[in-house]
């Protein structure tokens, strides 16, 4: 019998990077709002921890006892970070974001929030996994998890639970001074460590003792994402949600899911799928953008814009031909360079 190609890990991180796409454009939001919401501000969301899933199974435990390579990381990602601030400060001074905004905005947007919407990945990245490395050195991490997710907790009632709170005074004026500080609790130090801790810890239960019965695992995960739905559902008809990044059930449907995953896909990496992941995380705003201003250019705004799914249909097909084109022309280089070394 013929044996099925099951996914690699990073070939669904490529999947998730669609899904944020999605949460950028609302796919279904002219065709039914309730369907967008549900899917676009609920199922989405588990597109961004996953990204943090891989770097805390796959990364952490090779740098949560060496420094060195973790500060290595940190440098590369950093350079990709900035080389981002730099690709979109056109659209940015375009759009008249740094508008008034004084000096500590500017720093609070590059250190905390991003310079563009989907750029608060970064600088959470970095915090989260420099959070993991201390505290995880220290030993005994599963205390920590602990520690992670009380601060899940914290910037849950900042974000979709935001409502139930806001009219207790003390806890008012709690989350306004960290609202000073950063404009969402969905960052680096509230929403970050808890899944990169998740990955790292999967990946030491898997080295310990492999899990093996993954339709258990998997029908689990089916659950809790029924109950997240719910839980989106119900707390955006009570109008609470300052923000919709965070779920109660968000925690264990991420934990089911990966765990499920990680039973079949092997340890391998798709080096191709993994880059093109994160071109199309880094490139897909910008190419909103270019396709918005063709739409206008060519009188087609009602056909690629107006419907919600054509557009994102478009945007997503045109970011992953930029993300392929752009693997094949680096492997090409890369040939090329070794060729002339020989």
């Amino acid at each position: 019998m013929r044996k099925i190609k099951t996914f690699n890990l990073d070939e669904y991180r490529l999947v998730m990077a669609f899904l944020i796409i999605a949460i950028h454009i609302y796919p279904f939001v002219s065709l039914n709002e309730t369907i967008d919401f549900l899917f676009t501000h609920v199922f989405a969301r588990i597109a961004v921890p996953f990204f943090f899933l891989m770097t805390g199974f796959f990364l952490l435990p090779k740098v949560v006892s060496n420094r060195e390579k973790l500060a290595c990381y940190t440098k590369s990602t950093l350079k990709l970070y900035f080389f981002c601030i730099l690709l979109y400060l056109p659209i940015n001074l375009y759009a008249h974001h740094f508008q008034g905004i004084d000096g500590l905005g500017i720093i609070k947007m590059i250190f905390i929030d991003g310079t563009m919407y989907h750029l608060w990945y970064f600088p959470a990245l970095i915090l989260g996994l420099w959070l993991c490395f201390i505290l995880f050195s220290k030993k005994n991490s599963r205390y920590w998890m602990i520690l992670f997710f009380i601060l899940y907790l914290i910037g849950l009632f900042g974000d979709s639970y935001y409502g139930i709170i806001k009219n207790c005074q003390i806890l008012k004026e709690f989350y306004g001074l960290l609202f000073h500080v950063f404009s969402y609790t969905r960052n680096g130090l509230f929403y970050a460590p808890i899944f990169l801790a998740m990955g790292y810890s999967i990946k030491e239960r898997e080295n310990d003792k492999p899990l093996v019965n993954k339709k258990y695992h998997f029908f689990i995960f089916l659950f809790c994402l029924f109950l997240m739905m719910i839980e989106g559902w119900l707390l955006h008809q009570a109008k609470v949600q300052r923000h919709d990044s965070m779920y109660l059930f968000l925690i264990p449907t991420m934990y089911f899911l990966f765990s499920y995953l990680t039973t079949f896909t092997g340890k391998t990496r798709n080096i191709l799928a993994r880059n093109m992941a994160t071109t199309i995380y880094i490139m897909h705003p910008f190419f909103i953008v270019i396709i918005r201003l063709v739409a206008k250019f060519l009188h087609l705004t009602s056909i690629l814009i107006d419907n919600s799914l054509i557009h994102y249909i478009s945007v997503s097909i045109v970011t992953f031909l930029f993300a392929y084109f752009l693997e094949k022309i680096k492997q090409k280089l890369s040939t090329y360079d070794k060729n002339n070394k020989k």
